[in-house]
């Protein structure tokens, strides 16, 4: 429920979220450098295991989130906020002291179950924000999301070349714990348990609600947004390593994940405030099929500062598609189902986000690095097709809430 407090509660959840952001960039855009030096592997055969552990992660996830979000309607949303950064920073810790590959992916779907900060987040900022600011609300928890994925990279990538692997991870668990921390004392909650056994919080009542005409085609979204990009994370920095094998490639890969967030952060914030006058149907369409088209220029890059250039136009429209359909979810859903709701959400992201890294990772020994890349533009095109026929018919100018104040429009109404 909305209180009067709801400034202070998303600040302090956007620094929350952003550090957590962070510590997670420290490590995960390096994983495949990772585990190359950890198995002694090729390039090709790093891609391969980088996806399968990045697939491991987004399994777990998926079996998981719908049981955490639904404990959040029913014990309330701080505590799943609280839980998935204390897990982060144990599994994250522990794969510093990893000695082998298979220990690597084992440790992934351990950090997909205990973790999802992000659905956790969301979830607690759509149930202590008034519904005519969620638009604004929902695009500063991206832009934290964003910013940490911005200045994590850049500052991992210069904490490998210093401190190694082993250190770095542990930094980051402490990071973890530090937001923990904030987020336990600080972040406020009034938790109300839902009144009608409708609304109650169990799996039986997250499937109906994943199954609602309303719902189901966005979660059909969170997929595809979440595996479109997540196709090349398993190859970027072994491209970079490629392209420019004299120089440092986790230093270089800093620096392009940096540049990719500074422009995704930017987006988002744009799209935050553009999603209270423009509908984000249109919103979503035009950044998922502009994004396909700079997903291909990456293929002709002949050295790593062509590619550094192609990675900072590549995040142009990528916060603008996460914050408007997040915010969808906030707008589709009453706000006592939406840990259910951004649970179910998380669950179909992190698919996506195990199905993008196995695409990517089984495809780079058959077609090469770059071709990658091409893939991954074929997918955001293709999501932008899907979301203007799914979203058809879909009117959400009057969200199914008890708190329909300040409702915004979304779609046009066919």
């Amino acid at each position: 429920m909305p209180s009067k407090s709801w400034k202070s509660n998303l600040y302090l959840i956007f620094i929350s979220e952003l550090i957590v952001i962070m510590g997670f960039s420290f490590v995960l855009p390096f994983l495949p450098l990772y585990i190359q030096r950890i198995g002694n592997l090729t390039n090709d055969d790093a891609a391969l295991w980088a996806g399968i552990a990045g697939a491991a992660a987004g399994i777990a996830m998926f079996i998981s989130a719908p049981i955490w979000g639904t404990l959040a309607d029913r014990w309330g949303r701080k505590p799943m906020f609280v839980r998935a950064m204390f897990g982060g920073s144990i599994t994250l810790i522990l794969t510093g002291f990893a000695t082998s590959i298979y220990a690597i992916v084992a440790l992934r779907f351990l950090h997909g179950l205990l973790t999802g900060t992000v659905a956790a987040a969301s979830a607690l900022v759509a149930t202590t924000t008034p519904r005519d600011k969620m638009p604004f609300a929902m695009g500063l928890l991206m832009t934290a999301i964003y910013g940490g994925n911005t200045l994590g990279p850049l500052i991992g990538g210069i904490l490998y070349d210093k401190l190694g692997y082993e250190t770095t991870f542990l930094i980051t668990g402490g990071l973890l714990f530090i937001a923990g921390l904030i987020a336990l004392f600080f972040i406020k909650e009034k938790f109300t348990p839902p009144a009608t056994k409708e609304e109650s919080a169990s799996l039986a009542n997250m499937f109906k609600l994943a199954k609602s005409r309303k719902l189901m085609p966005i979660l059909g979204i969170a997929f595809a947004l979440s595996a479109g990009p997540s196709i090349i994370s398993p190859v970027l920095s072994l491209f970079i390593k490629e392209l420019n094998p004299a120089t440092s490639a986790e230093t270089v890969s800093g620096v392009a994940f940096f540049l990719m967030g500074a422009m995704a952060t930017a987006s988002t914030l744009i799209a935050g405030r553009m999603g209270q006058r423009i509908n984000l149907k249109k919103i979503l369409i035009f950044s998922c099929l502009i994004s396909g088209i700079l997903y291909l220029p990456p293929m002709l890059a002949a050295n790593a500062t062509q590619l550094l250039i192609f990675m900072a136009v590549m995040g142009l429209f990528r916060g603008g598609m996460i914050s408007s359909s997040s915010t969808l979810v906030a707008l589709t859903t009453s706000p006592s189902q939406q840990g259910s709701a951004y649970g179910v959400y998380q669950s179909f992201s992190s698919l996506g986000a195990a199905v993008g890294p196995l695409i990517g990772g089984a495809l780079a020994p058959l077609i090469g690095l770059r071709a990658v890349f091409g893939v991954t533009a074929g997918a955001f095109v293709v999501t932008g097709l899907i979301i203007a026929k799914l979203l058809t018919n879909v009117n959400l100018n009057k969200p199914d809430s008890d708190n329909t104040q300040g409702q915004t429009k979304i779609f046009d109404t066919p």
